[in-house]
């Protein structure tokens, strides 16, 4: 089982948006990533939800630069 993460953090120096990175890793060592066409429609999926969800969550008072999710695949 692998699992997509997804993760925010603060600007770097003399920037104003936050940076987030969203990458698969494998739990273990017998683990299978997703294949890549998988891999690519599901950063997108999750991209554009996460952008709309950490917009609503600053609304109501979150920090959005310190924001983290992962979501497991099982094949």
């Amino acid at each position: 089982m692998s699992k997509l993460t997804f993760k925010t953090k603060p600007p770097k120096k003399g920037y104003v948006h936050h940076e987030s990175f969203m990458t698969h890793k494998t739990e273990g060592l017998y683990d299978k990533y997703p294949p890549q066409e998988t891999q690519k429609k599901a950063h997108e999926i999750v991209s554009k939800s996460l952008e709309k969800l950490i917009k609503e969550l600053k609304e109501l008072g979150y920090d959005e630069t310190r924001a983290g999710f992962y979501i497991h695949y099982k094949e």
